[in-house]
């Protein structure tokens, strides 16, 4: 197979934009794509090398995982080394254990599984991941398992027919894919069979310059780095991914590795020294640069600077060519006497897998170590972050998602309803700890991201229409509910009211694409009311607590992590108000509003400054939800529930 400059230089237009992305770097927002990009790549250039042995006679699935060996392992294996001292130092016992989990699911290569199930590639806690970018890998290995073993039936039984089967393989996936993120989101982003459509885009690649070189087409490959350009500065985490919209950045490395030949001004731009020499290093850089950010961002009190991120891009590209200059060429080119043969490398890859799946299972049954010391010198189980700044559901966690009357309530009869999403739950513990519950009981229905309004609920690629309707026929349910309930007399609500600033689904199937104004969602709200009304019960709604755009909980967890809880510089001004939190607050106080509403700024605000930490007791516990102490202080100190009470009359 000839080598072809013009392919590492892609790959290093692949990587860049990798790094930036996840180092926070807003302009190369759809960076993201640059691991579509390597799949493509990886695709044309396996498949060349399958297709290559198996006209030779040579085709051998041992040598065929040998090179994936060599190719992989050794940089990995460093790679996740180097983590383990900063991961026992810096992690709390529930990040260790997720950390300790993920090397478990490293060594069984089915990391993207595991993310598929915990995680989601695009939220804030999964900057704080540094094994999160390993799903990649294991989707490729996944792929490599079954791949070479059809390629070797299709030779023998069906070999003119090869090139059809890809193709039609390739769009079943894609197909899948375009359904997959309308349905079930997170599994069409981390699994295989909505990803291997892009690996065959890049074997049919293969297929295609077969026996001959790449066909030099100076407009075609010219289009494709442009179309690749476009998706990591356009695109961002709201372009459902993958789906038809990620034929855009597919099509246009298929492009550039079909046409763009030495000759083209395309290929001699990726031929450049600079870009050859950091695609040479890519694979390394891809490993480093993740946990160097991951790491950072736990270290950090407050988001990392630019310049940090900035400099550890840099330190990432270092590292990579260490990397790539003393463990991925030795152990490529044999010159490692431990790893001359084949059954060395399968031996070795063996022990390095056994090691990590032992180091994992040990983190994992160990419960993240909490007898650690921590950096400020108190143990991590003194320190009780985790517990401290546990997700709060509620009355129980029954209440978490969906409709459970019996289990979430503190009584037969209950007064009260509570209804929401997540800022409906945080609320329970506040009315529960109010002495003005003496007497009553309270039933809870609450539902993550699904406002208490009929007939209305938000919707975007991470909670697609599918997920709107469900919201929608939540909210019936408790309506149907609330209707029979003769003891209920007062129905508590709270929101952030996420659907102002996303796309509004309706009940009767109506779409009403972002921005569709306040006044659609007032409406709504006024619906709501008047229903409950309606059904003699009186509405009150509580306002989303006041947040900054920075992650101040977080700050308070560090203080007590690395400073031993001196937590002054996490409270934050009330100019500093998040624009998300000012909207919800605008919309709420508006004159069109016909229920009363109870604002938490003043419980937590005064003289311009929001308190974090109140009494000892952490306000939030993350960028918006109330802790559990947080909320029982607002019950305690203030008598949330006597306050709301008191404006519902």
């Amino acid at each position: 197979m000839r080598y072809r400059r013009e392919m590492d230089g892609l790959r290093a237009i692949a990587v860049i934009p990798v790094i930036l992305f996840h180092a926070g770097f807003s302009l190369f927002s759809g960076g993201f794509v640059g691991v579509d990009v390597f799949f493509v790549i990886s695709g044309y250039l396996i498949t060349s090398l399958l297709l290559h042995d198996l006209e030779n006679g040579s085709f051998s699935i041992a040598r065929f995982y040998e090179r994936r060996a060599r190719r992989i392992l050794p940089a990995l294996v460093v790679v996740l080394l180097a983590c383990l001292p900063l991961a026992w130092k810096w992690m709390t016992p529930a990040q260790l254990q997720d950390f300790s989990q993920g090397l478990v699911a490293i060594s069984l290569f089915a990391s993207n599984i595991l993310f598929w199930i915990k995680t989601s590639y695009f939220s804030p806690s999964s900057e704080e991941n540094p094994l999160l970018h390993t799903w990649s890998l294991a989707v490729e290995e996944q792929f490599y398992i079954v791949f070479p073993l059809l390629l070797l039936f299709l030779w023998r039984h069906a070999n003119r027919h090869m090139f059809a089967v890809i193709i039609v393989i390739s769009i079943t996936s894609l197909m899948a894919a375009e359904w997959g993120w309308r349905q079930a989101p997170s599994a069409n982003f981390f699994l295989l069979p909505t990803r291997a459509w892009e690996l065959g885009a890049g074997a049919s690649c293969a297929f295609l310059l077969y026996r001959r070189p790449a066909t030099g087409n100076a407009s075609l490959s010219a289009l494709g780095l442009g179309l690749i350009l476009y998706a990591v500065l356009c695109f961002d985490e709201s372009v459902p991914f993958p789906s038809l919209h990620a034929l855009v950045p597919v099509v246009g490395t298929v492009l550039v590795t079909l046409f763009a030949a030495p000759s083209t001004p395309t290929g001699r731009l990726l031929s450049m020294k600079w870009l050859v020499g950091i695609g040479l290093i890519s694979f390394s850089a891809y490993l480093w640069h993740q946990p160097l950010f991951a790491f950072a961002r736990l270290r950090s009190a407050a988001t990392p600077s630019w310049e940090l991120m900035g400099l550890l891009s840099l330190v990432a590209l270092g590292l990579a060519y260490l990397t790539w200059r003393y463990v991925e060429q030795p152990c490529r080119r044999k010159p490692v006497p431990l790893l001359v043969s084949r059954r060395a490398v399968f031996s070795a890859s063996a022990m390095a897998g056994a090691m990590l799946l032992s180091l994992g299972l040990y983190g994992h049954v160990a419960e993240g170590l909490p007898s650690r010391i921590a950096p400020s010198g108190s143990t991590f189980l003194a320190i009780d972050v985790d517990h401290r700044f546990r997700f709060n559901p509620g009355l129980s966690e029954a209440c978490e998602n969906g409709f459970h009357p019996e289990a979430c309530r503190t009584g037969d009869s209950p007064e009260i309803i509570l209804w929401g999403d997540s800022y409906a739950m945080h609320l329970a513990s506040a009315i529960t700890a109010s002495p003005s519950l003496r007497g009553r009981e309270v039933v809870q229905f609450t539902k993550p991201v699904c406002a208490p309004i009929y007939g209305l609920a938000l919707t975007s690629h991470r909670y697609p229409v599918a997920w709107s309707r469900e919201c929608i026929a939540f909210n019936e349910a408790v309506k149907a509910w609330m209707q029979q309930a003769a003891s209920v007399k007062y129905v508590i609500m709270s929101s952030p009211l996420g659907v102002i600033y996303h796309d509004a689904y309706l009940a009767n199937g109506e779409l009403h694409v972002y921005p569709h104004g306040n006044d659609l969602v007032i409406e709504h709200l006024n619906r709501t009311a008047d229903q409950i009304r309606q059904a003699g019960k009186i509405p009150v709604f509580v306002s989303p607590p006041p947040h900054a755009d920075e992650d101040l909980a977080k700050c308070v967890m560090a203080s007590l992590i690395y400073d031993a809880g001196n937590s002054h510089a996490c409270s934050f001004r009330t100019e500093q108000f998040s624009s998300y939190y000012i909207q919800a607050r605008e919309l709420l106080n508006s004159s069109g509003i016909r229920f009363p509403v109870v604002y938490l700024e003043p419980y937590i605000c005064g003289d311009s400054i929001c308190r974090t930490v109140v009494e000892g007791k952490a306000v939030y516990r993350d960028l918006g939800h109330l802790s559990v102490e947080g909320s029982e202080l607002l019950g305690i100190k203030h008598d949330l529930l006597g306050e709301i009470l008191s404006r519902a009359e």
